[in-house]
């Protein structure tokens, strides 16, 4: 999803990328950017392409943001799948996550948290 700023200059707030196996059994999950009630109908998609997926693999060292409409997909997505987090987690998300008590369902790789520079 991008948005205009009050320059004209185009904002990517957030990306989803999705790749499937040719099966569509494994699904391969990158997102970027700041998940916000805007991003729903973006992440709704996502459950729908993976509508058929045993495992899917969520790379989330990107995010920027989040808030409860990505928590939101997430659980969701663990009740439906095998599902592996990827990351570094960022400051925000991780304390969402921890927050949340969300992290402890995932199965999860490389989720250290980033620490601010």
């Amino acid at each position: 999803m991008n948005v205009g700023d009050d320059d004209g200059h185009v904002q990517e707030t957030c990306s989803v990328q999705v790749d499937t196996s040719r099966d569509g059994r494994e699904v391969v999950i990158r997102l970027s950017g700041e998940f916000d009630l805007e991003s729903e109908l973006d992440l709704e998609l996502v459950l729908e392409v993976a509508s058929a997926a045993r495992s899917v693999e969520l790379h989330v060292a990107e995010v920027r943001f989040a808030d409860s409409t990505l928590l939101n997909l997430l659980l969701r997505m663990a009740d439906r799948f095998d599902v592996r987090l990827v990351g570094p987690l960022r400051p925000q998300f991780a304390k969402l996550m921890h927050l949340t008590g969300v992290l402890e369902r995932f199965c999860v790789h490389g989720l250290e948290e980033e620490r601010p520079t």
